[in-house]
């Protein structure tokens, strides 16, 4: 069968993402200067979940609730239904998706603390690391490395960061999130200024510095990068691509300092400690809920369709997408042949396949083959690129392992300015892999 590029016209990114749960979303972007009580009458006024009503319930006295330590038996409480998303039905009834969505459940509420506890001032901001190889979020990639901080638009920041041996970077400031409602379908959501590598000026060891400010600020000398932040601001996020993932785990996160706030980060207060854990459940529930109605994706098993991006909602680059389902039995084989310099294309310096559970989350990619990037495949004489996705090893140079699933989600990243190639896909038997391979000069 064939998958071709222009499948499913209406699928953006944007269509996606403004799915989310319209309650976590706002939990998720309230900074941390918000009152907390602003934050649960938002919440309780969007319909939060009964699991987290008792979080809410005790910004009445959270003096006594933190002394009592029924805070944090109520935050327990309100964690225990969210197992329900990655034991359902989306797990298909396979205890190893139901073993790895408990895992990215433990995973996520690491991540929602990091969040909206550890890093959610804007005011004393600091970098952290939204993926990493055992933290797992919604579609990620081991070839990038996400850096995040929260920051307001009337701030003025110090960024240093290094971009040695990398791909590329992206470095995007965003407002808005990515809430909809029936007078904003977008959420607000934007990208309000970026540079990449293309237009970042660094040093000859791959050193950068970077301003952010508003536009009536003045520039610091001798800073040749500049980002311009809206009055809505509230994040940066910095992207930075590898194809050596042993460089990508060692890559040092950037630094970030606001220059117009003096004095240590003031200690967490009661108040702050429950907004956290109502923040972190309302993300976590928003989360998982969002994906699991993630209908476009859920196409027909072994095809692959497009998923497009405007530019604004995650890459200033205009990465391009092709997503799609691999359902496989144990001697099946789902390959994949493409050109990437058909019609006298001009190859992305950067492109890669990844693996992903159907939680969103890559199997251990430092033990199995789940991702392949441009200069990690093995081509044929011709130049085509031929991928094989199966449950176990048929010999093949370019082999992606199911990691003991049955149903694995599959998207590649096209970073460049050239059309996506036509990828031509067809389920085999795994023993015909070999003369597969052998045809096609591989």
């Amino acid at each position: 069968m064939a998958s071709e590029s222009d499948h499913e016209e209406g699928i953006t990114r944007r269509t996606l993402l403004t799915r989310s749960t319209t309650a976590a979303v706002t939990i998720a972007t309230a900074s941390a200067t918000t009152g907390c009580a602003t934050v649960a009458t938002r919440a309780a006024a969007l319909g939060a979940p009964e699991a987290v009503r008792p979080l809410i319930h005790d910004l009445a006295d959270p003096d006594q609730a933190v002394a009592s330590g029924d805070a944090w038996i109520a935050f327990c409480d309100a964690l225990k239904p969210l197992a329900a998303h990655v034991t359902g039905p989306e797990s298909l009834g396979n205890l190893q998706i139901q073993t790895d969505g408990l895992r990215l459940l433990g995973r996520l509420v690491g991540l929602g603390l990091d969040r909206f506890m550890e890093h959610g001032d804007p005011r004393h901001p600091e970098f952290y690391d939204v993926q990493t190889a055992t933290r797992k979020y919604m579609g990620d990639n081991p070839d990038q490395s996400y850096r995040t901080a929260a920051i307001e638009g009337s701030g003025v920041y110090h960024v240093r960061g290094n971009l040695r041996g990398a791909a590329g970077i992206e470095i995007g400031l965003y407002a808005g999130s990515f809430s909809s409602d029936q007078e904003d379908p977008t959420g607000g959501r934007r990208l309000v200024d970026s540079l990449d590598e293309k237009t970042l000026a660094v040093d000859d060891d791959g050193n950068f510095e970077l301003v952010l400010r508003g536009a009536d600020s003045a520039d610091l000398p001798g800073t040749p990068n500049v980002l311009t932040l809206d009055p809505d601001a509230n994040s940066i996020l910095i992207r930075t691509y590898f194809w050596d993932r042993d460089r990508r785990q060692a890559h040092e996160l950037p630094s970030i300092e606001r220059l117009d706030v003096l004095g240590p980060r003031p200690p967490l207060d009661p108040t702050e400690l429950i907004r956290g854990f109502i923040a972190t459940t309302m993300f976590i529930d928003g989360s998982l809920d969002w994906w699991n109605r993630f209908q476009e994706i859920k196409t027909a098993p072994n095809t692959l369709v497009e998923m497009k991006d405007d530019g604004t909602i995650q890459t200033p680059s205009l990465v391009r997408y092709l997503n799609g389902i691999v359902e496989l039995d144990q001697n099946e084989a789902f390959v994949l042949e493409f050109d990437p310099t058909e019609g006298d294309a001009t190859e992305p310096t950067y492109w890669n396949w990844v693996l992903q559970d159907v939680f969103g989350a890559t199997p251990d990619w430092r033990d199995r083959p789940i991702v392949l990037n441009n200069r990690d495949v093995s081509r044929g004489e011709d130049g085509r690129v031929q991928i094989v996705v199966a449950h176990r090893n048929p010999g093949h140079p370019n082999w992606m392992d199911m990691s003991g699933h049955p149903r694995l989600l599959m998207s590649m990243r096209w970073r460049g300015e050239a059309a996506l190639p036509k990828v031509a896909t067809r389920v085999l038997p795994l023993a015909d892999i070999t003369h597969i391979a052998h045809i096609s000069g591989i």
